[in-house]
């Protein structure tokens, strides 16, 4: 136990050094932490369907220090967010999201298997994002035609 604490204070510092060196600002919200919002050298509406990858199999002492320069290798990341346990571990798992369908590609075909320090490969696929309107109250007589004039 002594030595898992030791570890993961040890990762903390070096995440936190790093993000006082790169000015990096990291917010967290709903058992995530989350970097980004349109990048500086953005130009142009948010990013549509299609530009979000999902990255799984991260090894649980792994943080951002990592994992935007290594994605961001591929292009400016709009968004990248890390999944946290209330013990400030990662779950495991994190979603970055590029400005084109082409960059996320790029992603899934550079990293999907790239293998990290601990020896262990990243998975990385295409997110299916969640992307549902939900409407209440209409007549059942209603058609979907009719919605989408």
């Amino acid at each position: 136990m002594v030595l898992l604490f030791s570890c993961q204070e040890q990762n903390q510092k070096r995440l936190e050094r790093w993000m006082k060196e790169t000015n990096i600002k990291l917010t967290q919200v709903n058992g995530q932490r989350k970097y980004g919002g349109p990048p500086e050298v953005w130009d142009g509406p948010p990013p549509g369907a299609h530009c979000e990858v999902f990255i799984s199999q991260i090894p649980r002492d792994v943080y951002e220090d990592l994992l935007i320069p290594l994605f961001g290798f591929v292009g400016p990341l709009w968004e990248f967010r890390l999944m946290m346990n209330f013990s400030g571990e990662n779950r495991g798992f994190a979603f970055a999201k590029y400005g084109s369908p082409a960059l996320a590609a790029t992603a899934i075909r550079l990293l999907h298997g790239h293998m990290l320090e601990s020896g262990v490969s990243l998975k990385v696929q295409l997110s299916i994002e969640k992307r549902h309107l939900c409407l209440g109250g209409l007549p059942s007589s209603t058609r979907r035609e009719e919605l989408m004039q």
